[in-house]
């Protein structure tokens, strides 16, 4: 065998390797996703709304009560929940106004690997390193452009862990355990469930189903070797190899940009800078507002719109997600790393913020 040919055949192997390692992953995730539809779709479940204040408990549409989880004795909290929660199934949905959205377009070709792309890129997407929060995603819709290969949009979520751990420990006390954690989406729209780790619960295991559905798998191989999905595979690794060629290319051209951008801020006008500065008092007053209690800064610096915070708070994560949630501010970031002080018990941390421009 020559040597070329020893390459090729190589190449071969390794498309068809990536190519069973996807249909083995997108079967996993039929069965996961018909495994909570079947769940959800009893009419015994029993899903919770998990607000921060309010608990909303239901059965499908109808309304079993309400637990307030601040007002209310915690023994009687309690004991109302494992009246209320009583089922074969527990799915616990976490209302839109206890996490962070956002969406993203990307490269057409990357529409199988969007899970591996976004844990490298979540902590550029919230203010969160990756290990602070639990994500999932879905693509909302395709297009053009992306270097005219098509490009896919993408709405990724994300939540504290710390949140995730607060409600599973709720329900713990309760004797409750929960199949599944979701993120309530809108009218019309499906909800989003996280990854079953959230909950420290493992993937499916190989029930007789499965093993039925991987043998079926194993007689399809030959078939799927010289079917479209081969040659998408194949297609796909061309498109990581040519998005890694024009990787400099995209970067240059972005950091011309961004110099172009600071020789022009640099550049304007002091005297419209000056105007557009907001009132300190305005600023204070907002902080004051959306900063959780126990929170309080140690220190407040203020150059043109963009703010730095130093303090303490008993969770340094949920300062920053009240902030973010803000109309009033935005592209909020920790500066440095979360640190905690010895005296007090409680979280130092650093954190930038932009104060919002004012609507027209």
């Amino acid at each position: 065998m020559t040597l070329a040919a020893h390459n090729d055949a190589k190449r071969a192997w390794g498309a068809a390797g990536r190519a069973l390692s996807w249909w083995v992953g997108e079967l996993r995730g039929v069965w996961d996703d018909l495994a909570r539809r079947f769940e959800l779709g009893t009419r015994a479940a029993i899903v919770i709304e998990a607000g921060e204040r309010y608990w909303i408990v239901r059965q499908r549409q109808r309304v079993l009560g309400q637990i307030d989880r601040t007002g209310s004795d915690p023994a009687e909290t309690r004991r109302t929940l494992t009246r209320l929660a009583q089922g074969p199934s527990l799915t616990i949905e976490i209302p839109q106004e206890r996490v962070l959205t956002r969406r993203i377009s990307l490269p057409a070709s990357a529409e199988g690997q969007v899970d591996r792309i976004l844990r490298f890129e979540i902590a550029r997407l919230f203010p969160f390193p990756a290990e602070r929060v639990h994500f999932c995603h879905r693509v909302t819709g395709k297009g053009g452009l992306a270097n005219d290969g098509g490009a896919i949009e993408v709405e990724v979520v994300a939540v504290a862990r710390e949140v995730v751990a607060d409600i599973c420990a709720s329900l713990t006390e309760a004797g409750l355990t929960p199949n599944a954690i979701c993120i309530g989406g809108g009218t019309g729209t499906a909800p989003l469930y996280l990854p079953g780790a959230a909950i420290g619960r493992p993937g499916p295991a190989f029930t007789g189903t499965t093993r039925t559905l991987l043998v079926t798998l194993g007689v399809l191989v030959v078939a799927a070797l010289a079917s479209p999905i081969l040659h998408d595979r194949m297609r796909l690794a061309a498109a990581d190899h040519e998005i890694a060629t024009l990787k400099p290319a995209v970067q240059t051209a972005l950091d011309a940009r961004d110099r172009q951008r600071r020789e022009a801020a640099e550049t304007a006008s002091p005297l419209r800078l000056r105007a557009a500065r907001p009132p300190l008092v305005a600023v204070l007053d907002e902080l004051t507002k959306v900063v959780p209690d126990g929170a309080w800064f140690t220190s407040l610096t203020v150059s043109g719109r963009e703010v730095v915070i130093d303090g303490l708070s008993p969770s340094a994560a949920a300062t920053a997600l009240a902030l973010e949630q803000s109309h009033d501010f935005t592209n909020v970031v920790f500066r440095s790393p979360i640190a905690r002080d010895v005296q007090t018990g409680l979280e130092r941390f650093q954190i930038t913020v932009a104060i919002a421009e004012p609507k027209p």
